[in-house]
Parts: structure tokens; C-alpha cells; sequence
């Protein structure tokens, strides 16, 4: 048994470990050929397989090739990984890819024709390696800042581990601390060189693996509750939070805030210049009130072109000045798909006083909006107008 107990064994199993992570990145792909990011996480599993396996043929009748195309794939190999984590995260691959794994193949020919040490040649492969794999986790750091998730986290941990693995083992090559005959039983070598590697690449991997399935997950929960067209919450996201937001507002006694608001002359849009170019005007309306208000501000569409705008903790003073501002906004908002044309908006609003009003519900607080917004639509439009209990009652 001792004598299987060598780094042509280690090297085997670290094969089959890519082909295992080839084949699972590649049924990824056939299921959504659209995604780039599974392909080069793919072909980065089908690279390290050829890589590994002509690294394990170092001296042959065929000389030093297969060492040289073996170590050069291992690096295209993890360069490709890389090329898959920018794609992930809606980047384009970087160009200078082609260059480091050129740069190494020079640089790695070089040594073995100049006679270098097998040592320093160890340290060449092993600090490229490792500079990749750095790459990989400042992607994922970059795009998540310290919002990790445990994918992230995964990822992180997996390369980070191996990226410090291959630099001590280029360190323990070049000072001669390690036996790197492809035979040997050295267990720094086996262990080092390919178990230790081996596992960090598989739980990267699989790291990459959840992190995709969590951008499906996250993704189909923002269309759950995300208007598709405008990208502000949906209706029913809205009545969900709405519901929250004013029973936290009856239990803590804090005054909320809720708008209505509805597009003038919407319709007009619509017949005169087509339903595609009512899309553009909504999307631009959208933006421009994401930018307008507050971040604790809860913006949805209610439907058709009307909107809500959910204000927690906000007074009635401090809502008139959100209003202002809207209005003002909508004002000098001009629509470039629709000949530069103003499309102004009424609003109506209704303030919750928890030292004046008596509790009620999120359906009762919205229709006391929707009725000052009836009254502002009324009134001639393109202004805002609070709600009056006493007006409503008339009404009624």
C-alpha cells in the first residue's frame, strides 16, 4: 500500500475530482447556455483534467512538452475559473488573462531550456497559481463589500487556503525543504502539492456552485415581489409591506405617511405615441422618484400609472416637503420618446397622527390617500392635497 502512497495516486484523484466538477459545471451550462459564467467554470474543470494528467508524464520520449502544455493548462485552467467569477458578476473577462497564461508559458519554457532548478520552477508555478486565485476571491470581495453570504464565505476561505498552500510549497521548493520526485512518499509533497489543493478546489467550487444557485433564488424572489416593467415593488409586495409598516406604526405610536399618485393625461401618452413609449415614460417616472425620495421611503405600483409612496416615521410637515419635492421633480422631468413632452402627476396624501387619529388599518389609511387624490385629480391636477375627514364624510 505504501507504495500507491505517492503523488501519481494524489495526482489521479485530483484529476477525477476536476472531471467531477467539469461535469457538474457543464450540466449547468447545457441547462442555461446563456449563462457565461458556467461555461468557463466548465471549461476551467476540463483544463485542470489534461493539465493534472500531463503534468504526471513530466519526463517522456516526448521530453519536457508535456510538463511545459500540462503546468500551462493548470494555469489556464484557474484562469478561466477567474474569467467565470467576473461573468458571475456581470463583468467582462478580462484580456489580460491571455496574457498571464502566455506570460507564464514563456517564462515556464525559459526555465526548463536554461536548466533552471526544478525548485525555482515550482516557485514560478506555484505563485502564478496563487495569483489567480487571489483574483478570484477580490471578485467575489469586490462585488459583496462585507455582505458575505455563506457561498461568499465559501469561496473566500476555499482560495484563500489554497492560494497560501501553493506559496508555502514554492517557498519550502526553492529552499530545498521538499521532495518533489513525481514518486515520491513524501507526505508535504502529496499532501501539499495535490490533497490539500484538491479539497480547496473542491469546496471553491462548490462555493461557486451555491453562489449561482442564490442568484437564481435571489432573483426569483425580486420578481416575486418586483414590477417587472418599472422595478419598483409590486402591488402585492406593497400591501405586505404597507401592512407591516402601519401595524409598527400603531404598536410604537410613530406617524406614517402615504401618497397616491397618479400621472396626468397618462392615457394621452399612451394613444398619441404608442404603449412602448408609455413603458419608457413609467420607467423614467420610477427613477426619477427612486432618486427623489428617501431611502426609507417605500415606492410600489399600485397599478396602471398609479403609484404609492409608503413614508414610516415621517410627519405631516415632512411629508408636504417629500411632496413638494416630488411634484417639482415630475415638473422638470422631460420624456425624450414622447418629443421632450412634461408629464406631470397629483398626488394625494394621507398623514397617521398618533396623537390625533384613532387606530385603523393599512386598507383604511390608503383609501383616505386615494381620495385626496381623487380631490387633487379634481382640483386640476399636477398639485397634492392632504386628506380631510371632514370633506370625506360629505362625500359619503
Amino acid at each position: 500500500m505504501d507504495s500507491l502512497w505517492n503523488s501519481y495516486t494524489a495526482n489521479i484523484a485530483y484529476a477525477i475530482s476536476q472531471l467531477c466538477i467539469a461535469i457538474i459545471m457543464g450540466g449547468l451550462y447545457f441547462l442555461a447556455p446563456t449563462e457565461r459564467s458556467t461555461r468557463y467554470w466548465a471549461l476551467s474543470g476540463l483544463l485542470s483534467i489534461f493539465g493534472s494528467t500531463l503534468t504526471a508524464f513530466s519526463i517522456s520520449k516526448f521530453g519536457h512538452l508535456p510538463l511545459i502544455t500540462g503546468s500551462t493548462l493548470m494555469i489556464a485552467a484557474m484562469t478561466a475559473k477567474w474569467w467565470g467569477t467576473q461573468a458571475f458578476f456581470g463583468k467582462h473577462p478580462a484580456h489580460i488573462g491571455w496574457y498571464l497564461i502566455l506570460g507564464f508559458f514563456i517564462a515556464y519554457s525559459l526555465s526548463i531550456l536554461l536548466q533552471l532548478t526544478v525548485g525555482i520552477r515550482t516557485l514560478l508555478f506555484s505563485l502564478m497559481l496563487a495569483a489567480l486565485m487571489f483574483l478570484n476571491v477580490v471578485e467575489v470581495v469586490k462585488a459583496r463589500g462585507i455582505r458575505l453570504s455563506f457561498a461568499n464565505s465559501l469561496v473566500i476561505i476555499a482560495y484563500t487556503l489554497a492560494a497560501a498552500d501553493f506559496i508555502l510549497r514554492g517557498i519550502l521548493a526553492i529552499s530545498g525543504g521538499i521532495d518533489l520526485a513525481p514518486q515520491s512518499h513524501d507526505p508535504i509533497n502529496v499532501f501539499g502539492l495535490y490533497l490539500i489543493p484538491m479539497w480547496c478546489n473542491l469546496l471553491g467550487s462548490l462555493g461557486l456552485l451555491l453562489m449561482y444557485f442564490e442568484s437564481i433564488i435571489l432573483e426569483k424572489e425580486h420578481l416575486a415581489s418586483h414590477d417587472e416593467l418599472t422595478k419598483l415593488y409590486n402591488r402585492r409586495a406593497l400591501v405586505n409591506l404597507g401592512r407591516r409598516e402601519v401595524d409598527l406604526a400603531l404598536r410604537y405610536q410613530k406617524p406614517i405617511s402615504i401618497f397616491m399618485l397618479d400621472l396626468d393625461h397618462f392615457k394621452l401618452v399612451n394613444d398619441t405615441y404608442g404603449h412602448d413609449v408609455g413603458d419608457k415614460v413609467l420607467r423614467s417616472v420610477a427613477l426619477t422618484l427612486s432618486n427623489t425620495c428617501r431611502n426609507t421611503d417605500i415606492i410600489g405600483r399600485y397599478g396602471g400609472e398609479e403609484l404609492c409612496i409608503l413614508c414610516p416615521h415621517t410627519t405631516t410637515e415632512e411629508a408636504i416637503a417629500l411632496g413638494d419635492r416630488v411634484l417639482e421633480a415630475m415638473r422638470n422631468l422631460r420624456h425624450p420618446a414622447c418629443d421632450n413632452r412634461q408629464v406631470t402627476c397629483s398626488l394625494g396624501l394621507y398623514t397617521w397622527n398618533p396623537h390625533i387619529d384613532l387606530a385603523t388599518s393599512w386598507e383604511a389609511m390608503l383609501h383616505r390617500a386615494d381620495t385626496a387624490l381623487y380631490a387633487a385629480k379634481a382640483a386640476g391636477r399636477n398639485c397634492m392635497l392632504q386628506y380631510n375627514i371632514e370633506a370625506d364624510r360629505q362625500n359619503q
